[in-house]
């Protein structure tokens, strides 16, 4: 997996159709999340460097290529929200998950960030884990948050 790496995303509306529908598939594949492609489009994810995408060097710069994604945002005065997270299944519980939260924290600290907060979905145990490990709590149940039924929002210092 030596030829995998993060690398600083373009802001969702900029991507190629074809890298799009990857991604659309991942987030099915993986969450059971429905995106359109114009839903993906108009996500608000700036050019910063919270916003990455995981690619495999072997098949860039083709849609395969894309392994994970993590769109976050600045959000409030003092605040980041992930507004996608999502890793193919062959690369979970491998650490890359954990590199890309570990990266986005330090550059949300050196932004003047304090806090972090995500959507989740009930039903998706294994994310939540992740999230409790890294310090966030569930503040709020979210009601027909998803298509699917029930969602939390996470909060957490930074």
């Amino acid at each position: 997996m030596s030829n995998i790496q993060w690398m600083y995303g373009d802001e969702p509306k900029s991507l190629p159709d074809d890298w799009k529908e990857k991604i659309q598939s991942m987030f099915l594949n993986e969450t059971g999340e429905e995106y359109t492609l114009e839903s993906l489009s108009n996500l608000p994810i700036p050019k910063w460097s919270g916003n990455m995408l995981l690619i495999n060097q072997e098949e860039y710069p083709a849609p395969e290529s894309i392994v994970g994604v993590l769109w976050a945002l600045p959000h409030e005065i003092n605040g980041v929200r992930i507004a996608a997270f999502v890793l193919d299944a062959e690369y979970q519980s491998s650490g890359w998950g954990g590199k890309a939260w570990q990266h986005l924290i330090e550059i949300s600290r050196a932004a003047g960030k304090s806090t972090i907060q995500l959507e989740v979905k009930a039903e998706n145990t294994r994310a939540q884990e992740f999230y409790k490990a890294r310090g966030l709590g569930v503040v709020r149940h979210l009601p027909h948050y998803y298509k699917s039924g029930i969602g939390y929002e996470m909060k957490g210092p930074l």
